[in-house]
C-alpha cells in the first residue's frame, strides 16, 4: 500500500504544479509583450519589412530580412521598455497605461531599465552585420525615441508626436538600406509613416484629453484646443495623402498601388474632414482606428502590387 501511494503523491504535484507553471509562463510573456508594447513594434516592424520587400525589386535580391526583422524588432523593443522606465510616473496617472507592468507593480523599474539595455544592445550587434548606415538608422531611432521624445519633448511641447513620428520612420529607412540604396523612394515610404503619426495619436489625444491634462503631458488637445487640433489633423491626412503617391512617381509602385493609395487617402481625408465638422470624443475614436486601417491596407497594398508585377 505505501509503494502504490508514492507515485500517485508525485502524479497528483504532477498534474498540479504544470497548469500552474504554464500560468507563469503565460503571465510572464503577457508582462513581455505589454513592457515592449508589442502591437507598437510590430507595426514599425512591419512597415520596414514592406520597405525592404519594395527596395529589392532594384537590388535584385531579398537580402538578409530574417536578421533585420530580429534586430529592428529586439532594439525597438528596447527602446519600449526604455519608454516605460522613464513615463512610469506618467502611465500610473493615465487611466490607460496603469496596467502597464511598472505601475502595476509586476516589474521594478531597474528590471525594465535592464531588459531595454539588453534588448537594444542585441540589436544593434545584430543591425551591424547588416552595414553601418542599417545601425546608424537604427540606433538613431531608438536614441530620438528614448531621449529626444520620451524624456526631453514628450513632457515640454505640443509637437512632441511629430518627433515620435520620425522615429517611426527611420527603422523603415533602415530597412530600405539593408537592402539597396536610400533613393526618393524610401525617403518616400518614410514620408507616410512621418505625416501620418500625428493626425492618428491626436485623433486618440482628443479621446484621451482629460488623461494627458492630469499626468502634465502638453498634448495638442490640452495646449490648443481642440479646435486647432482637429483642423491640424485633417492637414496632417492631406499631407499624408500628398506622400504617399509619390512612391508611383519614383516608380518604385505601380496602379494597384495607386489605386489602394486613393481609395484609403481619400478615405482618410473623408474621415478627418468630418472630424472637423463633429470635433466629439466618438468623432476622434473613429478616425483614430481608422487610421490604423489605413496604414495597414496602403502597406499591404505595396506588397500587392510588388508581387504581381
Amino acid at each position: 500500500m505505501q509503494n502504490q501511494s508514492i507515485p500517485l503523491a508525485v502524479s497528483s504535484m504532477g498534474v498540479t504544479t504544470a497548469p500552474r507553471t504554464a500560468r507563469r509562463v503565460w503571465a510572464w510573456l503577457g508582462t513581455m509583450a505589454a513592457l515592449i508594447k508589442l502591437p507598437v513594434i510590430g507595426v514599425v516592424t512591419f512597415t520596414a519589412m514592406v520597405a525592404a520587400f519594395v527596395a529589392q525589386q532594384q537590388a535584385g535580391h531579398a537580402g538578409p530580412l530574417a536578421r533585420l526583422f530580429a534586430a529592428g524588432m529586439l532594439t525597438a523593443a528596447g527602446a519600449a521598455a526604455f519608454n516605460q522606465y522613464f513615463d512610469r510616473d506618467v502611465d500610473a496617472a493615465m487611466g490607460r497605461t496603469q496596467k502597464r507592468p511598472i505601475p502595476a507593480g509586476k516589474l521594478t523599474p531597474l528590471t525594465a531599465l535592464v531588459i531595454g539595455a539588453l534588448l537594444i544592445a542585441s540589436g544593434l550587434a545584430l543591425s551591424w552585420r547588416l552595414g553601418r548606415i542599417v545601425t546608424l538608422h537604427i540606433g538613431i531611432a531608438a536614441l530620438v525615441y528614448v531621449l529626444i521624445y520620451t524624456v526631453w519633448l514628450k513632457r515640454r511641447t505640443p509637437w512632441n508626436i511629430v518627433v515620435g513620428g520620425w522615429t517611426g520612420s527611420a527603422p523603415l529607412l533602415a530597412a530600405w538600406a539593408a537592402v539597396a540604396p536610400i533613393g526618393l523612394g524610401a525617403w518616400a515610404l518614410a514620408g507616410i509613416i512621418f505625416l501620418w503619426t500625428p493626425p492618428h495619436f491626436w485623433s486618440l489625444a482628443i479621446c484621451k484629453e482629460n488623461e494627458y491634462r492630469r499626468a502634465g503631458i502638453p498634448m495638442l488637445p490640452v495646449v490648443a484646443g481642440r479646435a486647432r487640433t482637429v483642423r491640424a489633423i485633417l492637414a496632417g491626412a492631406l499631407l499624408t495623402l500628398g506622400v504617399s503617391l509619390m512612391p508611383v512617381l519614383t516608380r518604385d509602385l505601380g496602379l494597384i498601388y495607386l489605386a489602394v493609395a486613393l481609395l484609403m487617402g481619400g478615405a482618410f481625408v473623408y474621415s478627418s474632414w468630418r472630424l472637423l465638422r463633429q470635433p466629439e470624443i466618438p468623432a476622434a475614436w473613429r478616425n483614430y482606428k481608422f487610421s490604423s486601417y489605413y496604414l495597414l491596407v496602403l502597406f499591404l497594398g505595396m506588397i500587392v502590387d510588388v508581387a504581381i508585377r
